[in-house]
């Protein structure tokens, strides 16, 4: 019995596991591969490129500008920014060391992150109004 087992001992010892990787390749061929490929390459396109910008066109000012002038900050929220976002009704307001938006019409996540997207957080505050 032991010379029986010896043959498939030596035949498994033959061929090697293959991993993970290997068998998944190995049980898609290569139209599985090619197609892994494009949608791995398509999905990471999508995640890392940039969503439409709210305000087309605009560029916002040096932050140097505004940084030490918060007032400055918010006049250019009041006369610039928000009259090209009509969708929604928002006010800007110097409260301490940042400037207050709040968001009184319209959705509160949507106005927020158009207004994160040209200026820094670090110098808003958010608030829901009305």
């Amino acid at each position: 019995m032991d010379q029986e087992k010896k043959p498939a001992d030596q035949k498994s010892e033959q061929e090697p596991k293959l991993t993970a990787g290997q068998a998944f390749v190995k049980s898609i061929g290569p139209a599985g591969c090619a197609m892994f490929l494009i949608v791995f390459v398509l999905a990471t396109v999508l995640c890392f490129t940039v969503g439409r910008d709210p305000i087309p066109g605009y560029t916002p000012p040096e932050r140097a500008s505004y940084e030490n002038d918060l007032t400055q900050l918010a006049d250019i929220l009041e006369e610039q920014v928000f009259p090209k976002l009509p969708e929604y009704e928002m006010t800007a307001a110097v409260t301490g060391d940042t400037v207050t938006v709040t968001v009184t019409e319209g959705n509160f996540a949507a106005a927020r992150a158009a207004i994160l997207r040209y200026f820094p957080a670090d110098l808003m505050e958010f608030a829901e109004g009305g």
